[in-house]
């Protein structure tokens, strides 16, 4: 959050589905969470969504199967479950950032789930500069411009550090 505060980043794609980036402070148009989140629920029928905290006060109140106010469908965690397809509009949206950074950083990822695992390929084909960080080696480390096998907490810590030093 802190880069984007400072102005040097413009997207964050994610798998996860904790919503910590938005806890740590990152702009909603600037997260891209291609397995959805734990924060919202959504229809299965209409895709309508909500916050998932009213669907479960109301399973709290009783109600067994919450269903849509709009459409009636059902109501499920605004998550990816195993199965079900990535939502194209993420997709799209993780495509085009990767396709037009200048640098792909990938942090913390051992890159083996697709097709996230798949937009530092893209970023480096469209001339990006690809940074892996991650404690143990990836399958994308050699067609990365540098690679960092660390804690990548400490790691963004210390970027962080130099990227402030070199904006004042």
């Amino acid at each position: 959050a802190e880069l984007e505060r400072i102005g040097k980043l413009s997207c964050v794609i994610t798998q996860n589905i904790d919503g910590l980036h938005h806890v740590a402070g990152n702009s909603e148009e600037k997260i891209v969470e291609l397995h959805g989140t734990v924060k919202n629920a959504k229809c299965l029928s209409c895709d309508d969504r909500l916050p998932l905290g009213e669907v479960l006060k109301r399973i709290d109140q009783g109600e067994e199967d919450p269903h849509c106010e709009k459409c009636g469908g059902l109501l499920k965690a605004a998550t990816v479950s195993f199965g079900e397809a990535m939502p194209p509009a993420e997709m799209r949206r993780a495509e085009q950032c990767s396709r037009e950074c200048d640098l792909f950083i990938v942090v913390g990822s051992s890159l083996v789930v697709y097709p996230a695992a798949g937009m530092p390929l893209v970023a480096k084909r469209s001339g990006a500069c690809l940074v892996i960080i991650n404690y143990t080696p990836t399958d994308m480390d050699a067609i990365a411009d540098a690679v960092i096998h660390n804690k990548a907490g400490a790691v963004m810590e210390a970027i962080l550090e130099k990227v402030k030093e070199r904006a004042i």
